[in-house]
């Protein structure tokens, strides 16, 4: 940086030179090339002036890096207290009381469920969860040595006196953004927790991975070692990863009006909802489709059982941000674990204008 300043500076300094020597030798006004030698300086200064721009740029860039080198490197004695910290503040919210809370936390400690700390807590939950009396836990942890991009931790299921059981999946994210409820959603006497954990990517449904688990009060096969086992959603059968029930979204030559076409129940429905531009087609066209699979995931009643509603975004001719409509579905599984959608619906914008 500081040889281009002088080799400019020189560069300068030898036009000067030429400007004052034309001068003298020339019949012409002196102001010409003095001119000229003053535009030079000028614009010497301005090269000067960026140049000490760009080294005192280069001198915060160094600094900044600096800094970085000499924050706090990770150390596993300071991610346990991190652990211990978070872990009561956490109770605390919950309304665990104390002697509870130590009870808990001191299981986690001999079960090296940290390893020593090298795993980061990022997620707790104690409720009954099958309502038996007895609290239950599920703990999320985190790779704390590194930052990892999705796979890198698990979700452990602490249910009553049972072999803890640890959900580890390579799609999902383990950065403590979940939610999870349990219902008896499939009515056959065993509570189902259900688990959607939000990753790092774009919100809502376009970073979210979904899984249900079954926790059965008492277990029939003895070479099972776990009472907890993975169910299955409908659109698991047709991806690996959940991208939900198939939905073609059509625009018909009316205006705001459209229709979804469920292969799976080969059905159609018509909805209205705002068109992305002015220009309609002759004939009903397909533009769209659901978008990433199913998001907000609730129990609710259903012909006097218990179902699990899950909900898709559908988007028009205007690509993935012009939801033009909410796809609605009931689920329930079968004696057998076969899940199956017993009923569809198309939730309409209330905000249509037909003007």
């Amino acid at each position: 940086m500081k040889k281009r300043v002088e080799k400019i500076k020189y560069i300068c300094m030898m036009l000067l030179g030429v400007g004052v020597t034309f001068g003298c030798v020339s019949d012409q006004d002196t102001n010409l090339p003095l001119e000229t030698s003053t535009n030079i300086f000028v614009d010497q200064s301005e090269i000067v002036q960026t140049s000490n721009q760009e080294e005192e740029q280069e001198s915060s860039m160094q600094e900044e890096s600096r800094e970085e080198t000499t924050q706090e490197v990770y150390s596993s004695e300071r991610q346990m207290e991190q652990n211990e910290k978070i872990f009561y503040e956490e109770m605390e919210k919950q309304g665990i009381d104390q002697q509870t809370a130590k009870e808990y936390f001191q299981t986690l400690i001999e079960d090296n469920l940290f390893q020593d700390g090298e795993m980061a807590l990022t997620g707790i939950r104690i409720d009954d969860i099958d309502k038996n009396g007895q609290k239950d836990m599920l703990v999320m942890v985190l790779d704390a040595q590194e930052m990892p991009f999705y796979g890198s931790g698990g979700l452990w299921f602490y249910m009553n006196d049972d072999v803890p059981y640890c959900f580890s999946e390579e799609m999902c994210s383990y950065y403590g953004w979940f939610d999870t409820f349990w219902e008896d959603i499939d009515n056959d006497e065993n509570v189902e927790i259900v688990f959607s954990a939000q990753g790092t990517g774009c919100g809502a449904v376009g970073d979210s991975y979904k899984a249900i688990f079954k926790y059965r009060n008492s277990l029939t096969d003895n070479s099972k070692k776990h009472n907890i086992e993975r169910m299955q959603l409908p659109s698991d059968f047709d991806e690996d990863y959940d991208c939900g029930i198939k939905i073609e979204v059509f625009q018909e030559p009316e205006k705001n009006q459209y229709s979804a076409f469920c292969p799976y129940f080969d059905e159609t429905i018509s909805f209205q909802a705002e068109n992305m531009g002015e220009d309609l087609p002759n004939t009903a066209r397909c533009v769209g489709s659901e978008v990433r699979g199913f998001y907000n995931l609730c129990a609710v009643e259903y012909n006097g059982k218990m179902v699990l509603q899950a909900s898709e975004y559908l988007n028009g001719e205007g690509g993935n941000v012009h939801n033009v409509a909410t796809a609605q579905f009931l689920i329930t599984w079968k004696e057998d674990g076969t899940p199956e959608i017993i009923k569809w619906w198309i939730e309409e914008d209330k905000n249509i204008s037909d003007s």
